[in-house]
């Protein structure tokens, strides 16, 4: 995950954000009957997004927002908004059974999310290919606006139980 460093606020969010969510390997999460709630824990541990719920294919996720979450403008860094509709589209990516990372994300943001508490995020498995998964993702703030709305490819990195060419070195 990727988030342009602004400010030494950013700075310091984007190492809350990243430092230390454990990383699996495609295989271990495949062969670890609690990897879901493992992927949930450590984004909800790291992050501070609290997963709502997850169903096969759709996850919700939602972020109390707080000081370090804005930009000079009162709204919230946009970075912040992706990493959330991102790991929450890779919780649904994992419940509907795929095993992988992102290939691609695309955001249209829609409005800015000034003054906003709350940011609530769902995201949506709309086909499930073999190896190519598309998931939509929404955000909205409390108050049911729509902020952003975006578009992810995940690649499955293992296909029934065998390893891929795209399996990282052991």
């Amino acid at each position: 995950m990727y988030i342009l460093i602004l400010s030494n606020r950013l700075y310091n969010l984007k190492h809350k954000i990243s430092g230390g969510i454990n990383i699996f390997m495609a295989k271990d999460i495949l062969s670890d009957p609690n990897a879901l709630e493992t992927l949930k824990h450590d984004i909800e541990c790291k992050t501070g997004f609290h997963f709502v719920s997850v169903e096969d294919g759709v996850a919700v996720s939602e972020l109390e927002l707080h000081e370090e979450h804005f930009n000079p403008y009162g709204i919230p860094y946009g970075g912040v908004l992706f990493t959330m509709a991102d790991d929450t589209s890779g919780v649904a990516f994992l419940s509907a059974g795929g095993n992988g990372v992102t290939v691609n994300g695309h955001v249209d943001y829609l409005r800015g999310a000034r003054n906003a508490e709350k940011l609530i995020c769902t995201a949506k498995v709309r086909k499930a290919g073999r190896r190519i998964f598309y998931i939509d993702a929404d955000i909205v703030n409390e108050k049911g606006l729509d902020l952003c709305r975006f578009k992810f490819v995940f690649i499955n990195m293992i296909e029934e139980g065998r390893e891929t060419k795209s399996q990282p070195p052991k």
